[in-house]
């Protein structure tokens, strides 16, 4: 049986998921090249950057093509992660901008149109 992670961003977390216990894990605990942990690094903390600590609620991107970007480069890495950790892992993705997750089925439609339609 295939392991199923989830990529989303979260405040002060990394950014994958065990989907099947809910718990954070730590980029150390899977065999990811230093290339995609440096690459989920830099996405989380931009997530990070855009929290309003006084009023959480509040918290945004700055403009739309912050957004898109930030879906962009998070579309780019869950594909690369599927690359890298099949065929025992199962990755999702939880779109910012859709809000909604993507199965891993997605993805690969989204690799043969070379974008992620919004819906």
């Amino acid at each position: 049986m295939k392991r199923k992670i989830k990529l989303m961003a979260e405040y002060n977390y990394s950014p994958l998921w065990d989907m099947e216990t809910a718990d954070n894990l730590n980029l150390d605990e899977l065999p990811l090249s230093s290339s995609i942990q440096q690459k989920l690094s830099n996405w989380a903390e931009i997530y990070n950057q855009i929290i309003n600590w006084d009023n959480p609620a509040d918290s945004h991107f700055f403009d739309a093509v912050s957004q898109d970007n930030f879906e962009r480069e998070g579309v780019n890495i869950w594909r690369q992660l599927q690359e890298e950790l099949s065929p025992n892992y199962q990755i999702f993705y939880f779109s910012e901008k859709q809000q909604r997750l993507l199965t891993p089925e997605d993805a690969s439609e989204a690799i043969r149109e070379k974008e992620v339609r919004y819906k």
